[in-house]
């Protein structure tokens, strides 16, 4: 089956705001920009070893939660499921309420269910205290009789090993990608409401100065509303572009995941960090 890559780009915070003091430098944050960038190469190339060496450098420079949950997608497609709930886990407790909640929380359940918990939903990173069984160990064949041919009663023999854990609760492995898609889907309205925000902004700013009587005297800081009026329009164009661009990079995750029911997709959403702000990266291969 061939690969497919999705992309989207969103501008989402300021790196000066979102970080706590003392704030990171611009070369920092080019640097850490650039690592993340290799790291989601790496990881599309199957490289997920180096792709997460190339994350955690850039948190060490930055320390975006969303690096934790894309550190924990790798060693998911590393099968270390250990190291994969770790860092999931290690999300959610750093960014509660953050977009990724709820694939974090779904690949986390995941993790647990694979490694023979049973999953608490009030908390997915600690198993219930009654942790289900490991399966027995297979004792090998027993003989059963085979249909009747009708040429006489003859015996064969059957593997008893155990077989595979359905997933629990009814959830397909595309559940995780419909999170995602929900989730991208989400930010993309957020930042289609911001553009149209600042878009009525701009708009004042332009009204007060194509408004303005030739017989009045010009407002002492006309020169401020001309220039705020036009980082509000480019915050606009911006915004619209990216939220609408979300949008439908988040309907496409959930179709695919809703589509794909039987397939082992993986998602992660890496931020796009940059000098003058951030950005949400996704990228997925089934």
């Amino acid at each position: 089956m061939g690969k497919l890559h999705a992309a989207a780009l969103l501008l989402i915070a300021s790196v000066a705001s979102a970080q706590p003091q003392p704030q990171p430098s611009p070369a920092q944050k080019q640097q850490a920009s650039n690592l993340v960038k290799q790291a989601i190469a790496k990881s599309q190339a199957g490289d997920h070893a180096t792709a997460i060496e190339l994350y955690l450098q850039a948190y060490a420079l930055i320390p975006q939660p969303l690096l934790l949950s894309n550190i924990g997608s790798e060693y998911q497609q590393e099968n270390k499921p250990v190291e994969a709930l770790k860092y999931f886990c290690k999300y959610l407790d750093a960014d509660p309420t953050g977009s990724n909640v709820s694939y974090a929380t779904a690949q986390a359940k995941t993790l647990q269910l694979q490694m023979g918990n049973k999953v608490d939903d009030k908390d997915v990173c600690k198993p219930k205290a009654d942790a289900a069984p490991l399966p027995p160990p297979d004792t090998g064949s027993a003989a059963v009789p085979p249909p009747d041919t009708g040429s006489g009663q003859v015996t064969g023999t059957v593997d008893l090993g155990a077989k595979p854990a359905e997933p629990s609760g009814g959830e397909h492995p595309g559940k995780g990608l419909e999170y995602a898609g929900l989730g991208v889907a989400a930010v993309g309205a957020i930042g289609l409401g911001a553009g149209i925000y600042f878009g009525i902004q701009a708009k004042n700013a332009s009204d007060t100065i194509t408004n303005h009587k030739a017989t009045d005297p010009w407002p002492a800081n006309i020169k401020q509303i001309e220039a705020d009026g036009q980082a509000d329009e480019n915050k606009q164009v911006e915004l619209l572009i990216g939220g609408g661009v979300a949008l439908v990079a988040g309907g496409v995750l959930y179709f695919i995941g809703h589509s794909k029911a039987s397939s082992a997709e993986h998602v992660s959403i890496a931020p796009v960090i940059t000098p003058n702000g951030a950005g949400l990266a996704i990228g997925g291969s089934y």
